[in-house]
């Protein structure tokens, strides 16, 4: 047997119910109510009503209250409600239909045109319903599919990181090896030989593939793992104190304003804070002066302007954007645009990738945007402008 909707008629007349049962009776399984708690009552019931019919001038409980109590109840408030009143004002139609009713018919009606509306918004019922169940179904397929493509993603790292484990270790031991003899070369050679400076050179050569390959295993380990919520000023501060002894090492002063709105941004800590720190230490190692003066600012929806036309743009409203300004000698034109490439630098030590893996944290693990400018705004030293996602 078919399953019959259930229509729920509000009405203190009985007569105007009868109308309405002789109406829809054909078609529906009908229930009926002639006060309002009684309706609440049948309402709230399961299974409950399809569809409610209801009057407007009753006693104790009038239909614009009962509409008002149904739409604010979870239970209910998807019940489609048609007012049938013989209020038949503009003002009082417009009322109705404000308090979520789906439809509004005066009396006297026409049964054949209230079947018709009916089953017209029974039908765009049936079609939400419908379109809803699609919905879940996508979602719950979305969410298998993200969850599937994050664990091959941590499978990816984690055979990342095993192949650089593995590539530092081969790499170590004969790294290891041509040290020692290298060293023990420095040791035999005469002291006026040429075989002393080759056997530095190699030793030293030596040393700084060890270090290169330290950097790419960092650089693999840069995925973001768990999502932390937290404020901006309290992981720039973390920065700040590895920054610090940073400074202390290459006997430099370093001074920071902060001016941060605090709100919370939803992020891999670890990871944002690596990246920070990234960004101070460049700071540093490019300063002239005995102290490095810094600028941190930031807020919801801060720097939009200037990153909606950086690289890969603002992406939506929910971002923190954030301001490093530095009063350093800045970049020059000819070498900022490879400032992110992997191991490009204009340092005499180093292997060039600290900026790469800014962008790394904050364009590939957190989607943010990320733009460098030198000079500053204020015309010296050099900015360092990206977003973080809101918690």
């Amino acid at each position: 047997m078919a399953h019959r909707e259930t229509i729920l008629i509000v009405d203190d007349q009985p007569e105007n119910i009868t109308i309405m049962v002789e109406a829809l009776k054909s078609s529906y399984a009908l229930v009926a109510a002639t006060d309002g708690e009684s309706a609440l009552e049948r309402a709230g019931a399961e299974p409950g009503p399809d569809m409610i019919l209801l009057d407007v001038m009753m006693p104790d409980m009038n239909g614009h209250e009962l509409c008002r109590r149904l739409k604010e109840d979870p239970a209910t408030r998807d019940i489609p409600v048609m007012f049938v009143t013989s209020l038949d004002k503009p003002d009082d139609e417009a009322l109705g239909l404000s308090l979520g009713a789906v439809d509004y018919i005066t009396k006297p009606i026409s049964p054949p045109v209230v079947a018709a509306r009916v089953r017209a918004h029974l039908q765009l019922k049936r079609a939400k319903e419908l379109l809803e169940s699609q919905n879940e179904v996508l979602e719950e397929r979305v969410r298998e599919r993200t969850a599937e493509v994050v664990r091959m993603q941590k499978e990816r790292v984690e055979s990342l990181n095993h192949f650089a484990d593995a590539l530092a270790h081969q790499i170590r031991n004969p790294v290891v090896s041509i040290g020692g003899m290298a060293g023990l070369m420095i040791k035999k050679a005469p002291e006026d030989s040429p075989l002393i400076e080759y056997a530095e050179a190699v030793r030293e050569d030596g040393f700084r593939l060890e270090r290169l390959v330290g950097v790419v295993r960092e650089y693999v380990s840069l995925a973001a793992g768990g999502i932390q919520v937290a404020f901006v000023e309290s992981m720039v501060e973390q920065a700040l104190e590895k920054a610090r002894v940073t400074a202390r090492e290459m006997e430099l002063g370093l001074e920071c304003s902060m001016q941060l709105e605090k709100d919370m941004v939803g992020v891999d800590v670890r990871i944002v804070v690596l990246a920070l720190t990234e960004i101070l230490v460049n700071a540093l190692e490019f300063a002239t002066g005995e102290t490095v003066h810094l600028t941190v600012e930031g807020g919801i929806g801060r720097f939009r302007d200037v990153l909606s036309s950086g690289e890969g743009g603002w992406k939506e409203n929910r971002w923190y954007g954030v301001r490093i300004t530095d009063d350093g000698p800045g970049i020059a034109g000819d070498v900022l645009p490879y400032v992110t490439d992997p191991f490009f630098t204009t340092k005499a030590r180093g292997v060039g990738i600290g900026l790469t893996k800014v962008k790394r944290v904050i364009c590939d693990e957190h989607g943010g945007t990320l733009l460098i400018r030198s000079p500053s705004e204020n015309g010296i030293g050099t900015e360092v402008i990206f977003n973080l996602p809101l918690a």
